[in-house]
C-alpha cells in the first residue's frame, strides 16, 4: 500500500525525505473508554454532546555531539522545547559505545520529535 492509502486507512506508516525520517502514527480512542457513562446510556435518537480535548502538542529537539562515536551525547535546553509544563515525548539515547556501530550517523547535529494533531506546523531549523 502507498503512504496515501495507509493515511486514508488510519494505519501507521514510515517515510523518508532527504535526510529526514517521518513516522506517522494514529490513535482511535472510543469515547466509552474516556467516559464510562457513554457506554451505559445505550442507543439514543438525538444526542447533543460536546467533547473538548486539550492535548499537549509541540516539538522537542536534542542537540547531538560526538555522533557515531563512543562519546555520543545528547543535550536539550528549555529553549529547544515548545511543550507547555511537561514534555510527553522521550528521545531514546542510541549509543553503541564504539565508533561505526551507532545508528546515529556521524553527520547528525540534532534529533527533533514532535506531537501534532492532523499535520505538523511549518518550522525552520533552530541551529
Amino acid at each position: 500500500m502507498t503512504g496515501a492509502q495507509l493515511q486514508n486507512e488510519f494505519r501507521p506508516y514510515y517515510t523518508t525525505s532527504g535526510n529526514y525520517m517521518f513516522s506517522h502514527d494514529f490513535a482511535v480512542i472510543k469515547l466509552n473508554y474516556l467516559f464510562e457513562s457513554l457506554n451505559k446510556i445505550g442507543l439514543t435518537k438525538k444526542l447533543d454532546a460536546q467533547l473538548r480535548l486539550w492535548v499537549n502538542t509541540g516539538t522537542v529537539m536534542v542537540r547531538v555531539t560526538g555522533a557515531d562515536s563512543a562519546g555520543l551525547a545528547y543535550n536539550m535546553t528549555p529553549a529547544d522545547n515548545t511543550f507547555s509544563n511537561t514534555c510527553p515525548i522521550l528521545i531514546n539515547y542510541q549509543s553503541s559505545g564504539s565508533a561505526g556501530g551507532s545508528i546515529v550517523p556521524a553527520t547528525t547535529q540534532a534529533i527533533v520529535a514532535g506531537l501534532y494533531i492532523n499535520k505538523p506546523p511549518t518550522t525552520v531549523c533552530w541551529y
